[in-house]
């Protein structure tokens, strides 16, 4: 019952991650995104929070493939599951067990550094959406990840309607913009997007550079 977009944005020095998920049912924040220095992974459908913890505590060692296939192989619902995501050596994985409520699905991009994955969707639109919007999308990351939701909702999205949404990023500079959540709301994804605006101009200049460290 959520779509969700997870990305890699390479730099010169350091590498992002970047997570956005929208459903209709409260607190998809608290549930779907995991992100870490090493990593981004979404785990949804019928959720298991641990593959998304377990899956990035992994991260440092191994390959997100090999995370979350040994972690899904240890899952005995595996085929309710859906799950995605990149990690920091080049490597994307998606999953969508055959017990997903339709429409389900999932898109890797590994030239665009993405991976999109939905289920109770409209249909694979809301996929091909959030991939489009995001590539052709300026701003920074949070902003081009919020635009991707807004784009999926308007091509389909959840059947059902929405209720939550949530972004994520992980930065070389982590601001206190780069973690929000809409928990309850009419119009989520549009109160996200004024959350974040508000956020961002209160948090200007407040980052892990301006104190010893802020953030994990």
């Amino acid at each position: 019952m959520t779509f969700s977009i997870c990305v890699r944005e390479k730099g010169d020095e350091e590498t992002s991650f970047g997570v956005a998920v929208s459903t209709d049912a409260p607190a998809v924040g608290a549930l779907a995104p995991c992100i870490s220095h090493d990593g981004v992974i979404s785990t949804q459908s019928f959720v298991n929070v641990r593959l998304g913890r377990r899956g990035i505590a992994l991260l440092p060692d191994i390959a997100v493939n090999d995370a979350l296939e040994g972690l899904l192989a240890q899952d005995d619902h595996g085929h309710l599951r859906q799950v995605h995501g990149l990690d920091a050596r080049g490597n994307a994985f998606a999953y969508s067990g055959d017990g997903c409520d339709g429409w389900f699905g999932h898109q890797v991009h590994e030239e665009h550094d993405l991976t999109v994955a939905g289920n109770m969707l409209v249909g694979e639109e809301t996929l091909d959406a959030l991939v489009e919007t995001f590539l052709a999308s300026e701003g920074d990351l949070v902003s081009r990840l919020i635009d991707a939701l807004a784009a999926g909702k308007e091509a389909g999205g959840d059947k059902r309607g929405h209720t939550s949404a949530a972004v994520m990023v992980k930065a070389p500079q982590t601001m206190a913009h780069h973690d929000l959540r809409v928990d309850a709301h009419e119009e989520p994804i549009s109160e996200l997007r004024s959350v974040y605006e508000t956020a961002k101009s209160a948090s200007d200049g407040f980052s892990e550079s301006s104190k010893e460290r802020i953030f994990d």
